[in-house]
């Protein structure tokens, strides 16, 4: 998200706009530091003022705002993370002077690139192309490694090949180039909550190479309405846990303004902001080392992107979570897999697309051809559908080359010798496949998106199905679930799909059913592969709004 300059400068106006009984509150609290790993997210610098004072037992220790400068009012107790918004000109001109200036004034971090991954209009993002990424970041990034901590460019939770696959694939492509820490951002619903959260963290952490992991924009999308309660209860569980992992470093609830962290007239805090600030109460005892230890460990590590894992000082935390109660919010049914590996790669920042499409569904068994184990070595494809026609059979001949999956979505209806399944919407592929060990993966992309490989040494943990067991008396075993663009892995959305085989009721293909948008804007088609009570393979198709049943 990107707020415009003139708006982060005005804050030295609006600070003088702050009522009277706020300003006399500040001068009876004075601004404290703490090791806390809360920061704020904020475009007006004079309400990060409420915020890490004495007497509060505050948790809040940093902040940023997109940009570069803190902007005056700022509060002089958190320490201001300046960010290279993107490779625009008008940013690069300045950055040089100004994150130096930052770093003399007691920065001891970078944040890299934001969104680069989302190409969306009007989404706040900077919709960098990988290999203009990967040359702003050498040239304007890389000259302050060993001077601050330099945070990786920050993705959303979008599928692939957004999100963590774009971020992959940058650490990947920016050879020699310091990423000291992981940027994440996350959005979805109520119903997804917390576990997809604690979920999509793990995998950001997995795919890092041990390296800590920041999450500097979070929070409940509106694609699905929420009480205050809700939120708070959110907001609760997923700080309790981030609190208690040593590998989350900080993180950044979106955001510190009006209507969220602070109160409808910026006087003061919010309720929210209250217990964002401070929650839970513990003892300012618990705090751990300071900031400025953990800062030197790492600096003198000097570690790039090609260190497999940097070391044990890179991932100390610089807060103790020795006094926070641990958080027991976890699935009791998952019952293979480790949860690193189960990441929902769904999620958007909009409201769900509404658009009325001609229903088809189906219920099929897969071919037994591809229904067999895996082979001794590569890749073996156990189900695919281009949009809602199976095409199994024809991807196993297209895609599979020396054991390994290529696809190339520009040439899909070539190659898999079929007309095209529904004129005139963006179609995806989506392929089952399953490694030499019998462990199931989903491959989903929209077409005209790229050429991608997937190599059978090297399979990605963030395409791997989760195991989760049936409930309701459901007779199946749901294998994995595709929705649109998007693997569907949250376990509330197997549960509602455990009950519809159970009650044998029919029911509709749409957002709410999956919980998150799969395909923002394009019509999608909804996969369930699962197993019948006799060890069959199956698959559940639908297009959007359409109707189906076991």
């Amino acid at each position: 998200m990107k707020f415009a300059i003139s708006t982060i400068l005005a804050s030295a106006f609006l600070l003088q706009d702050v009522s009277g009984r706020a300003i006399e509150e500040r001068a009876t609290a004075t601004p404290v530091k703490n090791t806390g790993k809360r920061g704020l997210s904020y475009n007006n610098a004079a309400y990060t003022m409420p915020f890490s004072l004495s007497g509060q037992n505050s948790q809040v220790s940093w902040a940023y705002n997109w940009y570069q400068v803190a902007g005056s009012g700022f509060n002089s107790a958190l320490e201001y993370v300046p960010m290279l918004w993107s490779n625009a000109s008008d940013l690069t001109s300045s950055w040089s002077a100004n994150a130096q200036a930052a770093i003399n004034s007691g920065s001891t971090h970078l944040l890299g690139f934001n969104e680069p991954d989302l190409c969306l209009a009007g989404a706040g993002s900077s919709c960098i192309e990988m290999n203009s990424a990967v040359k702003a970041w050498k040239q304007y990034m890389e000259p302050f490694a060993g001077k601050a901590l330099l945070g990786s460019p920050a993705v959303t939770n979008g599928g692939s090949p957004m999100g963590l696959t774009w971020l992959s694939n940058f650490m990947g492509n920016c050879t020699g180039c310091h990423i000291d820490f992981i940027n994440i951002h996350w959005y979805s619903n109520k119903y997804a909550g917390a576990n997809y959260f604690k979920q999509q963290v793990q995998a950001a952490h997995a795919m890092s190479g041990g390296r800590p992991v920041w999450i500097t924009e979070f929070g409940l999308d509106s694609s699905v309405s929420y009480t205050q309660a809700e939120l708070t209860s959110f907001l609760e569980e997923v700080i309790e846990w981030m609190d208690e992992q040593d590998y989350v470093q900080r993180y950044a609830y979106f955001m510190d303004t009006t209507g969220a962290l602070m109160n409808s007239d910026g006087s003061g805090m919010s309720d929210l902001g209250s217990m964002y600030n401070s929650y839970p109460e513990v003892s300012s005892a618990s705090s751990s080392a300071s900031p400025s230890s953990s800062t030197t460990a790492v600096l003198s590590s000097s570690s790039s992107v090609s260190t497999a894992v940097p070391s044990s000082t890179v991932l100390s935390s610089s807060s103790s979570s020795s006094a926070i109660v641990a958080s027991t919010y976890t699935s009791s049914r998952t019952t293979s897999a480790p949860t690193s590996s189960l990441t929902p790669s769904s999620a958007s920042k909009s409201p769900a697309a509404t658009t009325l499409l001609t229903s088809s569904s189906s219920t099929k068994s897969v071919p037994s051809e591809a229904a067999t184990a895996a082979a001794s070595s590569g890749i073996s494809i156990l189900g695919a559908y281009f949009a809602d026609k199976d095409v199994t059979a024809a991807a196993q001949t297209a895609f599979i080359q020396n054991g390994n999956l290529v696809v190339n979505t520009y040439t899909l209806t070539s190659a898999l010798s079929v007309s095209d399944p529904w004129y005139g919407t963006v179609k995806t592929l989506s392929i089952l496949y399953a490694d030499a060990a019998n462990n199931t993966y989903i491959f989903a992309q929209a077409e005209q998106t790229g050429t991608y490989t997937i190599s059978a040494s090297a399979l990605p943990l963030s395409a791997k199905t989760p195991s989760i067991a049936a409930v309701d008396g459901s007779t199946i075993d749901v294998v994995g679930i595709v929705w649109g663009a998007q693997q569907i892995k949250t376990t509330s959305v197997w549960d509602r799909i455990y009950y519809q085989q159970a009650t044998k009721w029919g029911f509709q293909i749409t957002t709410r059913l999956f919980g998150v948008d799969g395909f923002w804007g394009h019509a999608k088609v909804g996969i369930i592969w699962y197993r019948d009570a006799q060890g069959v393979l199956k698959s559940l198709v639908g297009r959007e709004n359409g109707w189906v049943k076991f």
